[in-house]
């Protein structure tokens, strides 16, 4: 690539982030971040509530007597393994709380008009130095220069369609996601009963063959309901994991590879 066509792209390039660094970003995505905000926050104090119903069902023990020979259940067992996922649900939820966080801090003070006045005139200046110095364009000042500028320019703007993508894509999984959180809703709502009931006995609370019949279809509801809240954790775990953390990385790779193939032709 020639010296003029080279400066003729820095340039270019330098003109659309000048009118870039004058577009309000604020009031574009803010919207969209307090809402998935919203939504993450009530996932995670849905997940902490089935966690701490789970933690106490782990110390309940059920008696029955088949044949006159005592035994003692734990219920609690079957549902160990749910309970290490959502474990691990509600730390992917606090991260991505706090990343939300920290993009509404970012999109804030990257749309102060001190920050964006500073960011045009660098650009201003950079661009008066291109045209009116040839071979400047090509200077390792000039470059750091330029890369700076393009990280600023990035960073400000990356965030707000970020959150603009990562909204549509939440919007698209909407149906899911509910469908997700209504079983794990429905397994804390079970769980609860269920403990509620076994409060109420006696601590022999199963005698006869009917009442362990009733503990055996108990605990086989305890089961299924555990599979189902599996089930519904794992998609939870991946959609935030996907939305919060793979596609803003990937928005980022493309957009910094986009601006640095600018500069290097």
């Amino acid at each position: 690539m020639t010296t003029t066509k080279r400066k003729r792209r820095i340039l270019l390039l330098l003109g659309v982030l000048f009118v870039i660094a004058f577009v309000p970003l604020a009031d574009l995505a803010a919207p969209q971040l307090s809402e998935m905000l919203r939504i993450t926050l009530t996932i995670y104090a849905l997940a902490r509530g089935l966690n701490a119903v789970i933690s106490v069902m782990q110390g309940t023990e059920l008696a029955i007597e088949p044949m006159g020979v005592g035994l003692t259940l734990t219920p609690g067992q079957i549902l160990d393994p749910l309970n290490d996922l959502i474990e691990q649900v509600s730390t992917v939820l606090l991260l991505a709380s706090a990343s939300l966080g920290i993009q509404q801090i970012v999109i804030t003070a990257a749309d102060i008009n001190l920050f964006r006045g500073l960011l045009a005139l660098l650009i201003v200046l950079t661009a008066i130095l291109v045209w009116h110095r040839p071979g400047l364009d090509t200077a390792k000042p000039m470059q750091y220069l330029l890369k700076l500028i393009v990280v600023l320019s990035v960073l400000r703007l990356i965030v707000p369609v970020t959150a603009l993508v990562s909204h549509q894509a939440q919007v698209w999984l909407q149906h899911d996601r509910q469908q997700a959180v209504a079983v794990l809703d429905a397994t804390e709502s079970s769980l609860q009963s269920f403990q509620q009931s076994a409060g109420n006995e006696d601590k022999k609370w199963y005698q006869g063959w009917r009442d362990n019949l009733d503990i055996k279809a108990k605990l086989e509801q305890i089961k299924l309901r555990a599979e189902q809240a599996v089930e519904a954790a794992v998609y939870l775990l991946a959609e935030f994991l996907l939305i919060m953390v793979l596609l803003p990385l990937l928005l980022l790779i493309i957009g910094w590879r986009f601006v640095t193939r600018l500069l290097i032709r």
